[in-house]
């Protein structure tokens, strides 16, 4: 830090004089420079306090290149033993066979003489084979015929419809049983009915008729066929029902 020199100043006897001292070049001088050293101290305290730039220094890496291993060489194939030459065969000579000595005395067996066959009797001719019954025809099953008409007193199963009463029958109290005559088809619906005994009312008995053209049946079967019957059902109207 730079430090100030010290001003001596001259004190003048008389007012005017001062005045002439203060103005004067040399004053001014003097001034100019005690200014420039204050602005100077001022410049040098600024830049004390600012911290210095860090500087970074550059790391210098030495890679050392380390050479790999030279590659393995191949092992040479051993080379495969040769087959040893065949060992050549000694033929040896054999001996030719030696004849067979027959001896001098043999004895010849004589054949017995041949007895000739007896004589055997003469088989009878056999009588042809006559030819065997043709079969008797298979008689082809006997179908029954389709009936002409509806049966009768087959069991059907069905299902019940209750007849509806009719309103004014049950206002003036009209009651009976009707008897409704069913025909049932092969389908198992009621193709026709018909009253075989009448409760003595038209609309009791129109009721009973529209119940039973309602039903629906199982398909009838007799003799292992389908076939249409007839059927009679009851119908009762009462009025406490």
């Amino acid at each position: 830090m730079s430090t100030v020199p010290p001003v001596t100043l001259a004190l003048a006897p008389a007012r005017d004089t001062m005045q002439d001292s203060l103005f004067s070049p040399r004053t001014m001088t003097v001034v100019g420079v005690i200014v420039a050293a204050h602005l100077a101290a001022l410049f040098g305290l600024a830049h004390l306090n600012k911290p210095a730039p860090a500087t970074i220094e550059p790391t210098t890496f030495t890679a050392t290149i380390i050479p790999l291993p030279p590659a393995p060489q191949p092992t040479p194939a051993l080379p495969k033993p040769q087959p040893e030459p065949p060992k050549p065969q000694v033929a040896t000579a054999t001996p030719p066979p030696k004849p067979r000595v027959q001896p001098k005395n043999t004895i010849t067996q004589k054949a017995a003489p041949e007895t000739p066959p007896a004589p055997t009797a003469p088989t009878a001719p056999a009588e042809p084979v006559k030819d065997a019954a043709p079969p008797a025809p298979v008689a082809p099953p006997v179908v029954a015929p389709a009936p002409s008409g509806p049966v009768e007193g087959l069991k059907v199963s069905c299902d019940e419809r209750v007849p509806v009463y009719p309103t004014q029958s049950r206002r003036i109290g009209e009651e009976g049983t009707v008897q409704i005559r069913m025909i049932i088809d092969e389908r198992g619906v009621v193709s026709s009915a018909s009253v075989v005994k009448s409760s003595g009312f038209a609309r009791l008995d129109q009721a009973a008729k529209d119940a039973a053209l309602a039903i629906r049946c199982k398909p009838p079967v007799s003799g292992g066929r389908v076939v249409s019957a007839a059927a009679v059902k009851p119908y009762n109207f009462r009025i406490s029902d």
